[in-house]
């Protein structure tokens, strides 16, 4: 039996390419490659939890305090999962249990904070299969 992963949003919208860069798993970031996938959002859009587990908030830049990402760790499957949720102004808190589906925030507006609003708005979804770094595209499902 496969297991999924439950999408971040209602709808699953990838960002491919923008003029700002693309979205998918693996695409360059110039000296590194980008670790995860980015769902298209609208700022204030509801964002759901991908996993059940145990919460962390944190910042996604080090030093910027706006920009929250919401870490989920689970080891109550058969498969041991860590999910990083970026640019979600978070409304769990730090050691809280949330289940799947679970609303968990609210998309942040990432084109204002990096003032370029040609930059599609975003959650970026990073997963870890049992320490793995893996692409989340084909294991994420609508709800």
């Amino acid at each position: 039996m496969k297991d999924y992963l439950a999408s971040p949003t209602w709808f699953i919208e990838l960002r491919a390419n923008d003029v700002t860069g693309n979205g998918w798993f693996g695409a360059s970031r110039g000296s590194r490659d980008h670790e995860g996938v980015d769902y298209v959002t609208t700022p204030g859009e509801e964002i759901f939890a991908c996993i059940k587990g145990i919460v962390r908030i944190g910042n996604v830049y080090q030093g910027a305090t706006k920009m929250k990402l919401i870490e989920i760790k689970n080891k109550f499957e058969v498969h041991h999962y860590r999910v990083k949720q970026m640019y979600v102004n978070p409304i769990i808190k730090n050691g809280e249990y949330v289940e799947k589906n679970q609303l968990i925030g609210y998309a942040q507006d990432i084109s204002a904070y990096h003032g370029d609003k040609r930059m599609k708005n975003h959650c970026h979804i990073s997963v870890w299969k049992n320490g793995l770094l893996t692409d989340p595209e084909p294991i994420i499902k609508e709800f």
